[in-house]
């Protein structure tokens, strides 16, 4: 036989997991994904590696070979993150959580 279990009560001391990953097309919209990588400018038929930016109103895209580079080194997020500031300004990363 198989223990039922409860759900977490939220201020019971253990942390309540989100589910709901619905879509609101009041408050979110799905980005366009750029069709070259933003790092080398060469088109890029599957994107394996994406970075919103909210200015422009697209998905930034890696190449797969700039991708497996930045992966390995560990410096994925920075690169784009200095591409937004190359684009934008340096004010952008202000906007974005982390």
């Amino acid at each position: 036989m198989e223990e039922e279990r409860m759900p977490p009560v939220a201020g019971g001391g253990e942390e309540e997991e989100l589910t709901d990953f619905s879509f609101d097309p009041g408050s979110q919209r799905e980005l366009d994904v750029e069709t070259k990588c933003c790092l080398t400018g060469e088109k890029v038929g599957n994107s394996f590696s994406r970075f919103p930016d909210y200015t422009t109103g697209t998905m930034m895209v890696m190449s797969k070979k700039a991708m497996i580079e930045h992966l390995r080194a560990g410096t994925s997020l920075q690169k784009f993150r200095e591409v937004l500031v190359k684009r934008h300004g340096k004010g952008i990363i202000g906007e974005y959580a982390s």
